[in-house]
């Protein structure tokens, strides 16, 4: 009766160990890790949630990408390029254009993002002098682009043409990271062929809300929309994440790792979408 007693005690243990667990996804696609705002503090120095990513993607074998401000490139202290430099060697991490300032200004009465309200020219210029930053201070220019902007924002308006035209005339400029679902003027821009749009699912994302990490959420969006997609596009902000926070995006990075969901960077992805549509 004693061995029945304790055996039973056991699978009470047990039993909600087991309902918690969380089934694996019916439906495997790759995601990318699109992480926003990389920048300095007011004072030069690259704050201790950022510096917690290397470790991880070494540890993790995860690959990340990472939008940077490029203005955040001028006149840098040397530990910031070391780190940046350090990143991009693992082979793991891509680094992206997130505009020069990441600037909101009033236009009328109406708050705007970077690259709303401007002409061709206007957008050209921020793309050309963020990408001479780029290769100085790092080697590299950025093949990927992602609009600051989102939340109350809009990323685009309807100069998004101009943003288009930008995009194409830049020699090194591979990817957008549109900032919504798909629509037909992303479609047009995928079409012509220079450049590859990669969309949004927005039920499908690390924070829900804004700045707030949530394994739940992301596992449920990811499980009801993957039979029907080919990626997801996962954006987060970092260097918004306190302790809590940092532990609910790890509880993604867990489900993700132990599902073998495939990490990828957008360039890689978009290469991946190419050569796929090639062979169809």
């Amino acid at each position: 009766m004693r061995s029945l007693f304790f055996a039973l005690t056991a699978l009470a243990c047990i039993a909600p160990a087991l309902r918690a667990q969380t089934p694996p996804p019916a439906h495997i696609v790759p995601v990318v890790f699109k992480l926003d705002d990389v920048r300095t503090n007011d004072s030069g120095y690259l704050s201790d949630r950022w510096r917690k990513l290397l470790p991880l993607v070494r540890e993790r074998q995860i690959k990340l990408s990472l939008g940077v401000i490029a203005n955040s490139l001028e006149n840098p202290k040397p530990a910031y390029i070391a780190w940046l430099k350090e990143m991009h060697a693992t082979g793991l991490v891509e680094f992206w254009f997130h505009g020069y300032d990441h600037g909101v200004r009033k236009v009328g009465d109406v708050e705007a993002a970077e690259f709303t309200a401007l002409t061709y020219g206007e957008q050209k210029e921020r793309f050309d002098k963020s990408q001479k930053l780029a290769q100085e201070k790092l080697g590299f220019t950025f093949q990927t682009f992602g609009p600051p902007g989102g939340g109350k924002l809009a990323a685009t308006d309807a100069d998004l043409d101009a943003t288009a035209r930008v995009l194409t005339d830049d020699p090194s400029m591979k990817v957008w990271l549109y900032p919504s679902p798909i629509d037909a003027r992303g479609e047009k821009l995928n079409a012509a062929g220079k450049v590859t749009v990669l969309d949004r699912v927005w039920a499908v994302n690390i924070e829900q809300p804004l700045f707030v990490p949530n394994s739940e959420k992301f596992i449920a969006g990811y499980n009801k929309h993957a039979a029907n997609r080919r990626y997801f596009i996962l954006q987060g902000h970092a260097n918004k994440w306190d302790e809590p926070r940092w532990a609910e995006f790890l509880k993604i990075v867990d489900y993700i790792t132990q599902n073998k969901i495939p990490t990828l960077l957008p360039t890689e992805l978009a290469a991946s979408l190419k050569t796929s549509a090639s062979k169809n």
